[in-house]
């Protein structure tokens, strides 16, 4: 059996805020996401199968992300749409937990990467989810 890590990358716009933060983003401001969502599992190798030679097919992946995470979140206040203190760390691990209520297989999901800016990102995976 081959393994095999899948990533696939979304975009989104959103506004957000961190009420009491000491710094600048206690006020609201939006970012450019980018969001890599990656699978980690057996290449599937069942003949006959369209998705012979895959972990998941892309646009199978895409669908969940797009329908659970990205049309809730683009274009919105994070703050209301989540009810979270939206720092990129709580809104990885909502997203995690959203993607796996939206039925994606947690034994699949392997990483999360969320891009706030160009030069900043939060990941988390497998690992990180376990020591909860």
């Amino acid at each position: 059996m081959h393994i095999a890590i899948v990533t696939k990358t979304f975009h989104f716009e959103a506004a957000h805020h961190l009420p009491g933060h000491a710094g600048k983003c206690a006020r609201l401001h939006g970012h450019s996401y980018r969001l890599e969502v990656a699978l980690r599992g057996p290449i599937k190798e069942i003949s006959d199968q369209s998705d012979s030679g895959m972990v998941m097919d892309f646009e199978d992946l895409s669908q969940v992300v797009r329908s659970s995470i990205i049309e809730r979140l683009d274009h919105r206040d994070l703050n209301e749409v989540t009810g979270l203190r939206t720092t990129a760390e709580n809104l990885a691990h909502w997203m995690w937990d959203t993607l796996i209520m939206a039925g994606l297989s947690d034994q699949l999901l392997y990483r999360i990467r969320l891009w706030e800016t160009q030069s900043s990102y939060v990941e988390i995976t497998q690992a990180e989810r376990e020591q909860n």
